[in-house]
């Protein structure tokens, strides 16, 4: 009878995460993290959140991160302050590579907020073959007077953007943010999705509300 050594199972351990950074506003009336909507003191839901977060165990749905993930947060005070919700951003005008004047240089730390007119898709292919950029024709504006959430995208070549839209904006209007950010876009096929869970956005009509996408973080992938 030969002898068998045991055969054991040694699992991989998890990879390490990456550290992000958020900030946690504390205002006269309620706090907010990044720039993302007013949670009240007063609201009872609200309760459990700053308790969580007092105690270093902060909601992964709030900071938009996956369970477990470190997380670095800077805390602002502002408490003599109440809480104003950011000015409606006029709208940009132009064509080509600029939206009205010129769009300030994006870093992978860098945020931005860019309500306005954008690159129309369907206006690329009738004037490539002239070799002029179409005028930006599509509409994208913030109505203040309506719920407003912001939405992170991280774009495929590392940069990093945050885009201001109410719940009613679409898919379709988070390509279009992309594609007037890059208009270089329009001619290089690409995916979008959320990180975590991982899935696809491809239905262009659904609402920002419907897809659950409210204070989340968008990933462009090239297809």
């Amino acid at each position: 009878m030969r002898w068998k050594a045991p055969m054991f199972l040694i699992q991989a351990p998890p990879p390490l995460q990456e550290t992000v950074i958020r900030h946690l506003t504390f205002w006269q009336d309620g706090f907010t993290v990044e720039d993302g909507d007013l949670m009240r003191y007063d609201d009872p839901a609200n309760e459990q959140i700053l308790k969580d977060i007092n105690e270093g165990r902060a909601p992964p749905s709030i900071l938009n991160v996956h369970p477990g993930q470190p997380v670095e947060l800077r805390i602002t005070k502002r408490s003599n302050e109440n809480y104003v919700p950011p000015k409606h951003v006029r709208t940009f005008q132009g064509s080509g590579h600029r939206l009205g004047a010129p769009v300030p240089s994006v870093t992978s730390e860098a945020s931005t907020s860019m309500p306005g007119t954008f690159l129309d898709p369907s206006a690329s292919a009738s004037s490539s073959g002239s070799g002029e950029r179409p005028n930006l024709t599509t509409k994208f504006e913030v109505d203040q007077s309506q719920p407003t959430t912001s939405v992170q995208i991280r774009l495929a070549d590392g940069t990093r953007m945050v885009c201001r839209m109410n719940l009613t904006h679409t898919i379709q209007d988070i390509r279009n943010f992309i594609n007037a950010s890059r208009p270089e876009n329009l001619t290089r096929p690409y995916t979008i999705g959320t990180a975590f869970p991982n899935r696809t956005l491809d239905e262009s009509s659904m609402t920002i509300q419907t897809a659950g996408l409210a204070n989340s973080v968008i990933v462009q992938r090239w297809a």
